[in-house]
């Protein structure tokens, strides 16, 4: 049976051979001209019948001149070829546009774009990037040209040229770009990652001002702080970054825990943590599914919090004894904790622990550009157990 494909091509060449036969019917009398396109029209359809599309392609090509009346038949057919995943025939039929003489500066700049569209599809980024670097200074198509150029630049993560693009974007729409803070939070990741601690200031200077991408900032200047060894700013960084998302206490309770204990002020740590709680004690729950994914059982307000969690849980409750906990014997109420957070935290793990609040996307690992709906900053930490999974 002939494909989908086939039929709206054989479809295509209805409409062309028909234009051409109208068309030669009022400006010229002659009958060669409904002869000869017949014939060719019957053929290309035998063609696609016989599944040769390529060959009713070249076909169709020559019998479709590129004029005013067959130039969006062409796009039509790309973008056929295009949108059922044929990128070879897309090619094809866009570089034959552009090899053509006749076409006017907007007609050319339209089949650059749909060729760079084409090489996107098929992944050939490199090419794409060319295509539409040549065009991004056109009347017509300059802002899309530029907005798929980011596009690149963001799955490349050559993050200075999206900078780049994304201020030529700002000048050409009048509209800021809230994301571009975090092209240079990648860049100051980076930078921080090679020891290249300067260059991390430097770019993190470019996020304050930007409402997104400064959470992330302000976490990427408490760990900066952190290895230069000056605890005390990143504990209060990690602490900021708590009070703009309680969400995020499970990422950073660690590394804030840490930098008291570096400090020697452990006491101070756990005061931390029972001021917050006194200021909002559904805060518990937060710090608890902190504390048990990173194991922080030996600080005593964390593990009031763990116990507290476990005791306001109809399945936990059940499941898990918690006067065990309270054990008078030496270390077997610890023992009883630890194995209890370490069972939850294997449970914690075999599950998504994050989420696109946008697209539902779920991962392991936090990301702060989801991967399928490529939006910035809508990927979230779960925050719970799917406890579901451990009672079926």
């Amino acid at each position: 049976m002939p494909t989908e494909s086939a039929f709206i091509l054989a479809g295509l060449l209805v409409l062309v051979a028909v234009g051409a036969w109208a068309f030669g019917q009022f400006v010229d009398r002659d009958a060669a001209l409904p002869t000869r396109i017949s014939a060719d029209y019957l053929r290309g359809l035998n063609l696609v019948l016989s599944r040769k599309t390529d060959e009713a392609l070249e076909l169709f090509i020559q019998m479709a001149k590129v004029d005013e009346d067959t130039l969006e038949t062409h796009f039509a057919l790309g973008h056929l070829f295009r949108r059922r995943g044929e990128f070879e025939r897309a090619i094809r039929v866009h570089e034959n546009l552009l090899a053509r003489e006749n076409l006017n500066d907007m007609q050319r700049d339209q089949a650059t774009y749909a060729l760079a569209e084409d090489f996107l599809g098929a992944g050939l980024f490199d090419r794409a990037e060319e295509l539409l670097q040549q065009i991004r200074e056109s009347e017509t198509h300059s802002q899309i040209a530029l907005e798929k150029l980011v596009y690149i630049y963001e799955r490349e993560a050559e993050w200075e040229k999206a900078i780049e693009v994304h201020r030529r974007l700002e000048m050409q729409t009048g509209q800021k770009t809230p994301h571009v803070a975090h092209y240079y939070c990648e860049l100051a990741q980076a930078a921080l990652v090679a020891g290249d601690m300067q260059s991390a200031r430097e770019y993190l200077q470019h996020t304050v001002r930007s409402p997104s991408g400064a959470l992330r900032g302000v976490l990427i200047r408490a760990r900066l702080a952190q290895e230069e060894g000056r605890q005390r700013e990143a504990a209060a960084l990690y602490m900021q970054a708590i009070e703009t998302d309680r969400a995020f206490i499970s990422e950073v309770i660690a590394d804030l825990k840490a930098c008291f204990d570096e400090d020697a002020r452990v006491d101070e740590f756990e005061r931390y943590v029972r001021d917050r709680l006194a200021a909002d004690a559904s805060l518990g729950n937060d710090f608890a599914y902190a504390a048990i994914l990173h194991q922080l059982t030996h600080s005593p307000v964390l593990a009031g919090c763990i116990e507290r969690f476990i005791a306001g849980s109809d399945v936990l409750s059940r499941l898990i004894d918690v006067a065990a906990i309270h054990s008078d014997a030496p270390g077997e109420g610890i023992a009883t904790l630890d194995r209890v957070t370490s069972g939850l935290r294997m449970l914690a793990l075999s599950n998504a622990r994050y989420r696109c609040g946008n697209c539902g996307y779920g991962t392991q690992k936090f990301i702060w550009q989801c991967p399928s709906c490529k939006l910035w900053e809508t990927i979230r930490p779960l925050q719970r157990f799917q406890l579901e999974t451990a009672v079926n």
